[in-house]
């Protein structure tokens, strides 16, 4: 208790997500400086890739996150169980939006009108709601994207608004944004091609602060979160897989998309250089090297 404050910090955020949670309880002083001091929060992001997370979802609700280490050949055995009491807001069935830098972005009963969206940071256990627009009557359905723009420090939520056509299934969406902490209200940015599966969240991959979306298997779109265009990118060449057994992610920074059509194996496909499509490179990873009750699974890749 000595130390000073800096280096109390210093120690505390080179700490795994479980030390944290520990050492949350064992004084005051300790609560507050893992709470409460912004110095904590910025020394713990700059060393957030030393304990690269996933989050584990439960019928499709978030319920775990572990830790990954080359070291460790079971984390699931390490495993944090995210609870309402200590980490996450206190309500049932949280489908998970998307997560950046710490923060997660969570949706509570999306299949009513009156659906929510929260910010949520599960090593704080803090969160907050989202005000969101009042529902219109033509809306037919809505997807939500969560992305984060790193040189001005700023947490953006994207919302594709799909409005009812009388004859045909839309080909477009409007793209609203709004910008934690920021914007008063969500700002219309335009339309944007629909995501080939319409599902609670659509594919936000963020890579060099541009967001990723599928919306067949001849066609990716880009968001930039800093200009707020969107435009289209270069698929592999000669991809010609239904969409369904597609995924989009981010490994190493690069753009991916994994193809889980085949019954030997998974292609994971790796955009080297950004923007150029001959610099998309093919991996084969056999199935028979997978664990047998996710061998069929969809393949995602990253971390929290």
């Amino acid at each position: 208790m000595d130390l000073p404050s800096v280096a109390m910090l210093e120690i505390l955020s080179r700490l795994s997500i479980k030390s944290i949670f520990r050492c949350k309880t064992v004084c005051k002083l300790w609560y507050r400086l893992l709470t409460s001091d912004p110095l904590f929060v910025n020394m713990y992001h700059t060393r957030l890739s030393n304990f690269p997370s996933i989050l584990l979802l439960i019928n499709g609700s978030v319920q775990l996150l572990v830790e990954l280490k080359a070291d460790d050949s079971h984390p699931l055995h390490r495993a944090i169980v995210l609870s309402p009491e200590f980490h996450l807001p206190p309500l049932e069935h949280m489908s998970l939006i998307g997560s950046c830098n710490g923060f997660i972005c969570l949706l509570n009963n999306y299949y009513t009108k009156n659906h929510s969206v929260y910010i949520n940071n599960p090593l704080l256990g803090e969160y907050f709601k989202v005000k969101l627009p009042e529902w219109e009557r033509n809306v037919c359905h809505v997807a939500y994207g969560f992305c984060f723009r790193k040189a001005f420090g700023q947490y953006k939520i994207l919302r594709l608004v799909i409005r009812k056509f009388r004859w045909d299934l839309p080909k477009v969406a409007e793209l609203e944004v709004y910008t934690v902490g920021v914007d008063k209200k969500w700002r219309n940015v335009g339309e944007v091609p629909c995501p080939d599966h319409l599902r609670e969240s659509f594919d936000n991959v963020n890579v060099n602060g541009v967001v990723h979306w599928l919306e067949n298997c001849t066609s990716i779109y880009s968001f930039n979160i800093g200009t707020e265009e969107v435009k289209p990118l270069p698929t592999p060449p000669g991809l010609k897989t239904a969409s369904w057994y597609l995924t989009l992610a981010e490994l190493g920074n690069c753009l991916c998309l994994s193809d889980n059509s085949h019954s030997q194996y998974v292609d994971i496909w790796r955009m080297k250089e950004y923007g150029v499509a001959e610099s998309w490179t093919k991996y084969c990873i056999l199935k028979d090297s997978i664990q047998l009750d996710i061998r069929n699974d969809r393949f995602d890749l990253g971390k929290w």
